[in-house]
């Protein structure tokens, strides 16, 4: 009965990354445009040394367009292989780490003592520490400084990927890669708590309750599981925008002036008042509803389609 407990949780942890995987390489092809012009729009600040001025950005429809004019759509995907190579690993590690602490915490009857609510926010907690620490804290440091490299007054002296990450490592060594790893695990903390919490109780309200014989409600539709994610994702983007705001300016290329998180964030209201960390919050906002969309539905399909396909069972209702 043990060894038949370990295969049916190793084969759930396998599905999981796979479905992780798969839902974030997938959708990340489709919102990066949303990220570059964000990011443009989060690091135009009155602190940074390569503030702009009558030059920068007027909005993020005049980031779009000035972009693409000067380099083509491709323009809007500066950075993105960095997101394309590490979407399925962060992706990975968030559904599988949140899955892999649920069954622990259903084990353990965390679900009854707390609520279904609090551990999927406890969980979603931990998994975004964990991706952000070992994913998306290297992946947006390499991302950001390239796109910052092509804003108005940007040096332009990375020639690509392959460039950019040996310039980080001649200049800093591993320690360049994790700039900014504070506010960015605190980010990637706080949106997965809202994320899963606000999804998990949004997907009971669209399942309803169990039928009167223990019968677990139906599974999402897909275009459920997309608006669920969605909402929860544009709510965790708004809540989490001036951390994600301190933590672009700490990961861009003049990133090195901040001492800390807290002397990023006095530089920046000190010089452009508190609006400042709300910069980009709009093609975040965007960005966020389609991508955590398209991730939940996408895994919660992968992952049935896992499941038939290896007869385990990886998703709970």
């Amino acid at each position: 009965l043990g060894e038949k407990h370990d295969l049916t949780m190793s084969d759930s942890l396998a599905s999981a990354t796979a479905a992780g995987w798969v839902a974030g390489t997938l959708e990340i092809s489709v919102t990066f445009p949303f990220e570059y012009i964000k990011t443009q729009m989060q690091l135009q600040q009155e602190a940074s040394a390569l503030f702009a001025g009558k030059d920068r950005f007027r909005s993020p429809f005049h980031c779009a367009a000035a972009t693409v004019r000067e380099r083509g759509v491709l323009g809007l995907y500066r950075g993105g292989l960095s997101w394309a190579i590490f979407g399925g690993p962060r992706s990975a590690v968030r559904f599988g780490t949140f899955e892999t602490l649920t069954a622990a915490s259903q084990r353990r009857g965390m679900h009854q003592r707390l609520g279904t609510p609090t551990a999927d926010t406890i969980n979603g907690f931990a998994a975004g520490m964990a991706e952000a620490a070992l994913c998306q804290t290297p992946n947006q440091v390499i991302a950001i400084k390239m796109i910052h490299d092509q804003s108005p007054r940007g040096p332009r002296q990375y020639e690509g990927l392959v460039h950019c990450v040996a310039c980080i490592w001649r200049a800093e060594g591993v320690a360049g890669y994790f700039q900014g790893v504070g506010p960015a695990v605190t980010k990637g903390a706080a949106t997965n708590a809202i994320r899963f919490l606000g999804f998990g109780q949004l997907k009971r309200l669209a399942q309803g309750p169990a039928g009167a014989d223990g019968t677990p409600p139906p599974p999402l539709a897909t275009w459920q599981a997309m608006l669920c994610g969605g909402i929860a994702g544009a709510v965790s983007a708004v809540a989490t925008q001036p951390i994600d705001t301190v933590k672009a300016n700490m990961m861009g290329i003049d990133g090195g002036r901040y001492r800390s998180a807290f002397h990023c964030t006095a530089e920046l209201v000190r010089a452009g008042g508190l609006r400042v960390l709300m910069n980009g919050v709009g093609p975040r906002v965007c960005r966020v509803f389609i991508e955590v969309g398209l991730q939940f539905s996408l895994y919660e399909y992968v992952g049935r389609a896992l499941d038939r396909a290896f007869g385990s069972s990886s998703k709970t209702n």
